[in-house]
Parts: structure tokens; sequence; C-alpha cells
């Protein structure tokens, strides 16, 4: 085929083209029954929406109406759970508990008519007690095995708990732990019969015009109708807080009648009228159509003449033959060359590199055959200037209008910036990876929905191997929080471990893009801190022996006075018994006068006893234990002994402790030990004062669940100087002082995560005021929840 003749069929296929365009369309005069068919397809789809949307608006009322009635059976069984709550913590105490429960169930099974039974059980899962709201003389039920066995970790758990147990399907068993001195003591076990909760937790409107059902993993434990079908016109299912994620409210409704067929004829009278004015409206405006049709065509062909020549894709027709027929504007600015200078050559073309003529002459022939590759072939094309550029070629065949192969359209795009983008994120990807490489921190990626690892870099291979094993573990040891120091046993290793989630780059179609939904991924870095906390529990011992220190060294500075303070009950004792010896071998000692004797000596002995006491428990090595301890023995306690030193110097100490004030949450030997120092430190500072008065004060803190106390006094006071380095180790304003007093004293209260500062006592006597502040028991399970979050 010559190239005069490639270029008239070519010609001749574009005109045939342009030519369809304008040609009339065959089936204009059958568009107003079109019109009138689709019209009466739209009325019919329409009736069928409007019975829909009825439906709907039924279903959506059904779905109010039971999620008011699950909120209603939620607030009675909170209020339940708050009951049995009371029951419980007024067994806190042991005396008479089964007497007390019995009372008490009595009377909440008397006024929860849906409960059926209240059993209070002992730690092992014996029964205590029991009440059943049908009296029962017989001996108390036992617990079934699968309650037994999985009592402790209720019990362990704190709270109140709702469960359903298969023995008994219609039942729901609510389990209430018993805790004395914050331990797990035992619990009551109430069962709620789910029919009575039905018929007395929702309103009576809400069971007549719904037939309810309690369901447990889709099976129905109890209704309010005689049978509950899931088939009924409508049905709507829904949660109960609190009772377990699959326990469910089910509804269903009745059968009504259809609203809407009485109006189907009019709707049908309405379609057709407004089919008519339609078809009318369509033949009148046909024939504007088509002129209208005839200019979009023409404005689309230059609008289309218009985007080729603005693309930034060299567009070419190349015939049969392998002849080129046609350039765009882009491909012409993009090589350099003309469109005459390319137009009706053959290869090897003008913009082909001379040392890659055979390669592309190859290429060329197997796309002219119909191989081209779909993701097109890369080549590098040369300008007239001898400039150079990388570019990827795409081939698709051109057909004329019978559907005959006439041609080759060919795009070119320039990729060289691609490839230099592509070669310097490969480098990139490269140092990227040697920098996580080369850290000490163990980093892993795993994929959400499998567990697989993605990625893992030098230090967790060498920590954990090629599994997700070891981060699956730390995941679990975090309990879905972000971060947190963990042990792992595995390796008996420390680690910090800060977790986050990441949307992981997939491979879609060839192109990198952002994993969406469960694709996503889990970027956990783990640091060996194994070293950190072995010096944090040697720098701890360290802390302990140097406060055991301190008090050793407190009773050594005290010792005379207490030697003094202890000889005086000893010395009455021994005048006690001679006299009454003296007196006895004389014969003349009457009952009385020896009881009285005997009496005094008791009393006297009771009083070295009592200083013997306070001196072994204060300096007795233990492990710091917090627990619940009155704010009025601390104080009693670090005044007894201050006082000793307080009587010589003739100062009087005062103590004054909130009667209303819960018991403190703490060590109260590490506390005492604190008192006295402050005591101590107040008493040397008064040696010339003109009020010789310390005040203890113990009250409430201005925090919640905080108490704060206060050690005044009226001496020297603190110069505003020396207030920055006051808690500063080896910082003393005394001349034999070594300074580590208040510094321990700081420890101590901040390890009960209180806090410790000095002000000037606004007397005008002057002084200082010491003030700590101290967890109440009462929220201590509230500051250690607070202390973890953060």
């Amino acid at each position: 085929m010559s190239i005069g003749n490639d270029s008239r069929s070519l010609l001749a296929t574009f005109d045939s083209l342009a030519k369809a365009h304008t040609r009339p369309w065959i089936g204009a005069p059958r568009v107003p029954f079109l019109v009138i068919g689709l019209i009466v397809l739209l009325i019919a789809g329409l009736f069928v929406a409007l019975v829909i949307e009825e439906r709907n608006v039924k279903r959506e009322a059904m779905s109010r109406d039971i999620d008011a009635a699950a909120r209603q059976l939620g607030l009675r069984l909170d209020a339940l759970g708050e009951s049995l709550s009371g029951v419980a913590f007024d067994l806190n105490d042991a005396r008479d508990e089964a007497q007390r429960f019995r009372e008490q169930a009595t009377e909440l099974v008397a006024s929860r008519r849906e409960l059926s039974r209240v059993q209070y059980v002992d730690a092992l899962g014996h029964v205590l007690a029991q009440v059943d709201a049908i009296p029962n003389a017989s001996a108390a039920t036992p617990l079934e095995k699968e309650l037994g066995s999985r009592l402790d970790q209720f019990g362990a758990a704190g709270t109140l708990v709702f469960i359903h147990l298969g023995d008994d399907p219609s039942q729901i068993t609510a389990l209430v732990p018993v805790m004395r001195q914050q331990r797990y003591h035992g619990a009551l076990v109430a069962r709620i019969d789910g029919g009575d909760l039905l018929m007395r937790g929702v309103a009576p409107e809400i069971i007549e015009r719904y037939r309810l059902a309690l369901t447990v993993d889709d099976q129905v434990m109890a209704t309010t109708a005689a049978s509950f079908a899931d088939g009924a016109p409508a049905h709507y299912a829904t949660t109960i807080s609190p009772l377990p994620a699959n326990m469910h409210l089910k509804a269903a409704g009745y059968a009504t009648d259809a609203p809407l067929a009485e109006s189907a004829p009019i709707w049908g009278f309405a379609g057709l009228a407004l089919t008519v004015v339609v078809a009318l409206a369509s033949l009148a405006g046909y024939m504007a159509r088509q002129g209208r049709i005839d200019s979009a065509l023409l404005a689309e062909a230059a609008l289309r003449r218009a985007m080729e020549d603005s693309l930034a894709t060299g567009l070419r027709v190349v015939d049969m033959t392998g002849a080129i027929r046609y350039v765009n504007r882009a491909f012409c600015r993009m090589s350099g060359w003309a469109a005459p200078e390319l137009v009706g050559r053959r290869p090897p073309f003008p913009d082909w590199a001379p040392e890659d003529v055979a390669v592309n002459t190859t290429a060329f022939q197997a796309m002219l055959a119909g191989g081209d590759p779909p993701t097109g072939t890369e080549i590098v094309v040369q300008r007239p200037d001898g400039s150079r550029f990388d570019a990827r070629m795409y081939s698709s065949p051109l057909v004329d209008a019978s559907g005959q192969q006439i041609g080759w359209m060919t795009s070119i795009a320039d990729v060289t910036e691609q490839r230099r983008i592509r070669r310097e994120l490969s480098a990139a990807h490269e140092r990227f990876k040697t920098v996580l490489e080369s850290i000490d921190a163990a980093v892993s990626v795993t994929a959400f929905a499998t567990g697989d690892l993605l990625f893992a870099n030098r230090s967790y291979l060498e920590r954990f191997g090629s599994i997700p094993a070891g981060h699956a573990r730390l995941a679990a040891a975090l309990n879905q929080r972000e971060g947190g120091e963990i042990f792992d046993p595995s390796t008996g290793c420390w680690f910090d471990v800060r977790a986050r989630t990441i949307q992981w780059p997939v491979d879609q179609a060839g192109v990198t893009v952002l994993a969406q939904n469960n694709d996503g991924a889990r970027l956990q870095i783990a640091s060996d801190i194994t070293l950190r906390k072995k010096t944090e529990e040697l720098a701890r011992q360290q802390q302990e022996k140097v406060q055991f220190t301190a008090r050793l060294m407190t009773m050594g500075e005290m010792a005379s006075s207490l030697a003094h303070e202890l000889n005086q009950p000893l010395t009455a004792i021994g005048n006690y018994s001679e006299g009454t010896l003296a007196r006895m071998r004389g014969g003349a000692l009457p009952t009385e006068d020896l009881r009285g004797a005997l009496a005094k000596m008791a009393q006297q002995a009771q009083r070295a006893g009592a200083i013997i006491r306070r001196i072994r428990e204060f300096v007795k090595r233990s492990e710091p234990r917090r627990r619940p301890t009155q704010a009025a023995r601390i104080v009693e306690d670090a005044i007894a002994f201050a006082e000793i030193e307080a009587n010589k110097k003739s100062i009087e100490i005062l103590a004054e402790v909130d009667p209303g004030l819960p018991p403190l949450d703490v060590d109260p030997i590490l506390i005492e030990q604190v008192l006295l120092n402050l005591l101590k430190n107040a008493l040397d500072s008064m040696n010339r004062a003109i009020v010789p008065r310390i005040d203890v004060r113990v009250t409430a803190g201005a925090a919640d669940g905080q108490a704060e106390v206060s050690v005044i006094d009226r001496g020297s006071g603190i110069a505003p100087e020396h207030l920055p380095n006051l808690f500063q180790p080896f910082f003393s304003t005394k001349a034999e002082g070594m300074g580590m007093g208040l510094n321990i004293c700081r420890s101590i209260v901040e390890f009960h995560h209180g806090r410790i500062y000095v002000e000037p006592n606004p007397e005008p006597v002057g002084g200082s005021i010491v003030r700590i502040t101290l967890p109440l028991a009462r929220s201590a399970a509230h500051t250690e929840a607070a202390l973890t979050r953060t």
C-alpha cells in the first residue's frame, strides 16, 4: 500500500466519523413513546417509594420506642445494681453479716419483683446465706459449676457484672463483689427473671404496641407475647446497658393494613395526565433540540481540537505501514521537530537516538504486529540540537466506523523528572532504612487484619527473631495504651514501648497507595530500659536505707531524752514495789491499799510499754506499704516523741485533727518520720520564741480526695533566699545539720503522691508553716488510676 493511499484512507475515515455526528437519528420519532413509558415507570416507582417510606417511618418509630425501652431497662438494672452494691458495702463488717444480708436482701427482693433469688457467697463460692422471692425452707442452693469456676475472675474485677448462664435460659445473673480492707472477700449473686424484668421495666403502651423479647446469642430467653417470630412485619433489636453485648432487646410490630391502597387509582390518573403533557412537550421541542445538537457537535469538535493542542502529552498517528500521518503540537514542542519534518517519515525516525535505532526498530515492528506491552515502552528521544530526554510511549489501535483498523495512535510522555524522583526516593529509602537498622530500639510493624510482621529492624530481629510473637506480646501488655514500660518474661528485659496506628503503603495495580480501613498497621518502638530499671531499683533501695538510717539517727539524737522519759515510769514502779514490800513485812497492808499500789504500777508499766512500742515501730525496717490509717494516730505518735524535747524547752505542742476526716492512704511509719522531722525543726527554731507553742493541724485539702497537714511554729522563720534550696540534699541552715532531713521528707511525701512546701507564718510573732498534702483512703483507687493514665 502506498503512502498516498494510506493518507486517503485515514482522511476518508475521519470524514465519515465527522458526518456520523450530524446524521439525523432515525429513532427520534419514537422519543415521545419512550418518554411515556419512562413516566409510567416513574409514577409506579413513586407509589412504591411512598409505601416504603411509610414502612420506614414505622420502623423509625419502633427504633425510638425500643431504644427508650432499652434505656428504661438499663436504668432499672442500674438502680438494682446500686441497691446490690449498697448491700455489699454494708457487709464490710464481719459481725452478723448473714443476718444483716437476709434483712436487706429480703427488703430488696420485696421491692424488686424481678429478683427471684439473692445469695451471699464467700471467696470460694460457698453459699453463706440465701433469700428467695418465693420462700423456700430447703437448704441454700449451691452455685452452678460454670459460675463457681469464674467467680474469682469476676471478683478480681471489683465491679458489678451482669452475665447469663446456660442452666436457666430465662435468668440474668448479677455479681457484686464484697470487699474488705480492699481485698476480695465474697460476692452477692442475684438472679433476675427476664420476663418480669420486661413486664415491670418497660412502659405498658410499648408492650401493647410491640412484641418484645430478650435474646442471648439470638436465642429467646424471655418475651411479652405468647410467641415471638423474627419474620413479623417490622423488626428491631438493640443492646441494653449494662447487660453483656450478646444480649439484645428485640421487637416485632403487629401487622396493619396498607394505608395507600385506596389512593392508588388517583395516582394512576395523575400519572396518565402527566404522561400526556410530557409527550406533547417532547414533540414540541424535538425540532429545536435537533438544531441545538448540531451546534453542540461543532462546538465539541472545536473544543476537542483545543484540548488536544493544550495537552502536555505528545500524540502521533501511524498508518499500517509505519508512516507518520499526524503529530500534535505537544509532540512537536516536546521533541523539537516540526510537523513537516515528521509527517510521512518511516523508521528510523529522526527523533531516535542513533545508538538505539536497532532496539527501537524491533520495538516498533512489535507494535505494528500488535505486541506492544500495556505498560508502554521506554525510549530516548533526541532533539535536533542533540539534547535528549527519557520518554514512555503507549500505543492503541485506530479503527474506522466499520471496525477495521487503519493505523495506530501513539502517545509519548516525558518521564525524565519521574525517573529522577524515583532515583531520589530510592536513595532516601535506603538512607531511612540504614538509620532504622542502626538504632538500638526494636522497631516493628504488623498488619491489623492478619497480624503478619510487615517490617522489623536489626534490633528487633536480634531480640525477638523474624516472627511477630515479640511484637504481639508487647502489644498485649500495653493493653491498647499508646505507651508504657513493659517487662517481657521471654527475654527477661524491661522495654519502654511506644505504639501508634499508621496507614501502611500497599501496592494496588502497580501503584503504591496508603492502606485504608482494616488494612492499617501498628507501628511499635521498644527501647531496652533494663539497665535503667535496675538503676532505679538500686536507687530506691538506697533511699529506703537512707530513710531507715535517718530514723535511727533521730532516735540516737533523742536517746538521752528517751532514756530519761523511760526512767520515770521504771523508777515509779520500783518505788511502788519497795513501798508495798515494806508494808507487807510490817503486816499492816490492807487489800484496798495493795490494789491501789498494783494499779499504779500497772499504769506506769503501760506507760513504759507505750514508749518502747513507739521506738520499736519507728526504727523497725520494713518495706513501704500504704494502707488506710487514721491521721490522729500518726499525729499522736509523732507528738509523743517530740514532746520529750518540747518539755525540756517548755514548748507546748497542740494537735487539731478534723474528726470527720476519712483515713489517710499512707505508710504510717514514713509519715510519722516526716512529722517528727518537721516538729524537731520547729523546736530547734523556737529557742527564743515569744509564744512557745507549735500547732499541728490536719484538715481536708483544697483538692478533692486530699488531706492537708500543717506544722505551724512561731520561731525565727526561714530567710527568703533559702527557700529555693530548702529541700535540696546537703543544704542546711543549721551549723551542725547534714541537710538530708527535708530532702528525705520530700521524697516520702512524693512517694505518697503529695506535695510539701513552706510559707511564712502570718502571725505577728512570725515563724514558718510547713504544709504537706496526702491522699485519703477513699480516693486512693482514683489517684492510682489517674497516675497510670498520666
